[in-house]
């Protein structure tokens, strides 16, 4: 009875606040957990300790988090300008996702408006727990367990509506509620397409679901920039001051993104001529995910496009070159 009662007031909420949703009550371990222990083996999270440290816990829900059975998943979409118009060559671009206020905000926000509609009717001593993308949690293959997708070769969960552009987050209750999932398509979103692993700039993807996160320009632009021996943000990443969307752009099912009102809005550009300290810290204030990362480390990426950049114009046997940005 307190599960109906629960799920009468959380359906509304979530639907006013999310794009698409789903709860999984005591989930079984998700399939891909040894696929996931594979890839730690061959070393491809590179320094982000962190994965393997949690390893273990990411198997279920019960494993990361005992005591906890119903597992709500939320879809924010990318904020709406992530989608303007790209300006001629010469600016620094950053990732879709990074758009706008930082989506572990949105999540807190959005799931915190929904606890305080059902909070009235959880027991007391529940404890919420709002994951946005920060918990020992296989959130794609849960929200791919839960119908909201499934895994592209370019290991993105694709939405049936929404491609790939957007994020997921998780609420975590000990109640348990009903289960709210639709069945798992039968039918692979790829097929024989390739053009996301056609068009990776490093060449990241080992193969088809397959991604060597050494080789993302994600990686080296956010996660580990001082490590690049083979110079592929130089050769590769001109454009992109903070991560990467390549795989995303070529997506058929990509095609249909967020309306915007802005199309000429250029907030998600920055000049590639020697941004100040000043212009950085304005960037960031209108972008906040990229305050998770030092102002310096996003300063001395800038720098290195702007050089980068200056090199591949500067003359060679008597012709100028033109630059890749």
């Amino acid at each position: 009875m307190r599960a109906s009662r629960i799920m009468e007031t959380l359906a509304p909420s979530m639907d006013r606040e999310f794009a698409d949703w789903a709860v999984l009550v005591d989930p079984p371990p998700v399939p891909e957990w040894e696929f996931f222990m594979e890839w730690l083996s061959r070393g491809y999270q590179g320094t982000l300790e962190y994965l393997e440290r949690t390893a273990s816990r990411r198997r279920s829900l019960s494993d990361g988090y005992p005591g906890y059975r119903s597992l709500i998943l939320g879809i924010l979409p990318y904020d709406p300008r992530a989608f303007s118009s790209a300006p001629s060559q010469g600016r620094l671009e950053i990732a879709r996702y990074a758009v706008g206020e930082d989506y572990h905000v949105r999540f807190e926000k959005a799931f915190g408006r929904v606890l305080q509609d059902i909070s009235p009717l959880l027991p007391e001593e529940e404890k919420p727990l709002i994951k946005p993308d920060h918990g020992s949690l296989l959130e794609k293959s849960f929200a791919q367990m839960a119908g909201l997708g499934r895994m592209g070769k370019n290991t993105l969960l694709i939405h049936p509506g929404l491609g790939s552009w957007f994020t997921i987050g998780s609420l975590l209750l000990k109640t348990p509620l009903l289960e709210k999932t639709v069945p798992l398509s039968e039918r692979d979103p790829c097929g024989p397409c390739s053009r996301c692993l056609d068009a990776c700039p490093t060449q990241a993807f080992e193969a088809p679901y397959l991604l060597d996160a050494r080789q993302c320009l994600s990686y080296l632009t956010i996660e580990r920039p001082g490590e690049d021996g083979d110079g592929l943000r130089k050769s590769l990443g001109d454009r992109w001051l903070f991560g990467c969307d390549r795989c995303q752009e070529v997506c058929p099912h990509n095609r249909e993104h967020p309306s915007s009102d802005s199309g000429n809005d250029l907030s998600r550009f920055l000049s590639v001529d020697d941004p100040t300290e000043s212009d950085m810290r304005a960037f960031r204030t209108v972008h906040g995910a990229l305050s998770r990362v030092p102002l310096r480390r996003l300063l001395e990426r800038a720098e290195e496009v702007s050089r980068f950049r200056k090199e591949a114009s500067a003359p060679e046997h008597g012709e100028k070159r033109s630059s890749p940005i």
